[in-house]
C-alpha cells in the first residue's frame, strides 16, 4: 500500500532533508574543506558562505521552497541503479567500483 504525502508533509520532508544536508556540509567544510566541497559538489558562493553560517542562517536557507541539493549519479547510472535494486550489498559495491 502506497501512502501519499500531503503537500504540507512533502514540504516539511524537503525542509528536513535540506537542513540535514546543509548542516552536514557545513560541518564538513569546517573540518575538511576540500573533501566537503568535492563530496557535496559545493562551489562559490555557497561553500564559503556555508562554512561561516550560523544555525539560524542555515535554517533560513533550509526553509526555502524546493531542495537546495541535487542528486549526482555517474554519467552512465544504469548499472548502479540495477545493483541498488538488487538486495546484494556486494552487487552495489561492484557497480560503484565499475562506474569509477
Amino acid at each position: 500500500m502506497t501512502t501519499l504525502l500531503s503537500p504540507e508533509a512533502l514540504v516539511e520532508s524537503i525542509q528536513r532533508l535540506n537542513r540535514a544536508y546543509l548542516q552536514t556540509a557545513r560541518d564538513g567544510l569546517r573540518a575538511q574543506p576540500a573533501l566537503a566541497r568535492s563530496l557535496f559538489g559545493l562551489e562559490a558562493p555557497l561553500a564559503p558562505w556555508l562554512a561561516t553560517a550560523d544555525t539560524e542562517a542555515v535554517e533560513r536557507l533550509a526553509r526555502l521552497p524546493g531542495t537546495v541539493f541535487q542528486p549526482r549519479l555517474p554519467a552512465e547510472p544504469q548499472r548502479l541503479l540495477a545493483a541498488c535494486a538488487r538486495s546484494s550489498v556486494d552487487a552495489a559495491a561492484s557497480a560503484v567500483a565499475s562506474a569509477r
